[in-house]
């Protein structure tokens, strides 16, 4: 592992997406967590992407879109507008497929599968309501980022994934 000027960048964006990702798990509506994750996971794909965990990257570009629109319906809902209860259903179907698709072009061993679990186990856990099992999945998903975070070599991600873990439990002891 080569410490440059990249890989600084690198850990610097790292420490500023995961105080998004911990406050995501201290909120309590959804919208909020919504939004809060769209930023964080906008950050989390720019460093991985320095990093060269493309297929990460690509997962965080996923779970940025997958956000923004959930936290557009979710706004939307909140103001009294109609809504098609199915759009989360497609959002979550065609999450899945651009998933899978880009996973195909960016495999780069079993071990950069990790980030593409992490992300299905996200995707499941902002998709539906329940921000109880939003957490607890999160918990889940937040093992897996942390073993992805070693197989690319970030520090600062290995260091704030463990704290992104402890936050997600105190959230969920909080927030009971």
């Amino acid at each position: 592992m080569n410490i440059n000027v990249v890989y600084i960048i690198s850990q610097i964006v790292t420490v500023i997406y995961y105080g998004f990702l911990c406050a995501s798990f201290l909120i309590k509506e959804r919208d909020k967590i919504l939004f809060t994750n769209f930023l964080a996971h906008f950050g989390q794909a720019i460093a991985m992407g320095l990093l060269g965990g493309y297929t990460g990257a690509c997962m965080s570009i996923v779970m940025m879109l997958r956000d923004l629109v959930f936290y557009i319906t979710e706004k939307m809902k909140k103001s009294g507008k109609n809504v098609d209860q199915r759009i989360d259903s497609i959002v979550f179907v065609f999450s899945i497929i651009v998933i899978i698709a880009f996973t195909i072009f960016t495999y780069n061993g079993i071990f950069s599968l990790l980030s593409v679990v992490a992300t299905l186990t996200s995707t499941i856990a902002v998709w539906q309501k329940n921000t109880k099992v939003y957490r607890w999945l999160g918990f889940i998903g937040g093992i897996l980022w942390l073993m992805y975070e070693i197989y690319i070599f970030s520090i600062m991600g290995i260091i704030l994934e463990l704290t992104l873990i402890t936050s997600t439990v105190i959230g969920n002891i909080k927030n009971k």
